[in-house]
């Protein structure tokens, strides 16, 4: 299960998990997040940060600012977050049942 918030050691753990046969990822799509950060100080001590190094999958298809794209997209509703549910959480116990 991933979501947008996704980033860095479990997206890598996402591109891992998915290379194993009969898996599946469900959820809305990484932030394409991850890598070395660097550090980077500007003018007017304003500093920020970036991902230093490039992630791509087996095949060279890049992740940075792509992020990894579930198998299952499922995003969860305004009414299912009001009456409690989790709608990413149940189609994953729905598949593992199935």
């Amino acid at each position: 299960m991933v979501n947008e918030i996704s980033q860095s050691q479990s997206e890598y753990t996402a591109m891992a998990l998915r290379a194993l046969p009969n898996s599946l990822i469900v959820g809305n799509t990484t932030a394409g997040a991850d890598g070395d950060v660097s550090y980077i100080n500007l003018p007017g001590g304003i500093s920020t940060t970036i991902s230093g190094l490039g992630i791509y999958y087996p095949d060279g298809r890049e992740t940075q600012r792509v992020g990894i794209v579930p198998d299952i997209i499922v995003n969860p509703t305004i009414s299912g977050v009001k009456s409690g549910k989790d709608e990413v959480l149940d189609k994953a116990v729905e598949i593992l049942r199935h």
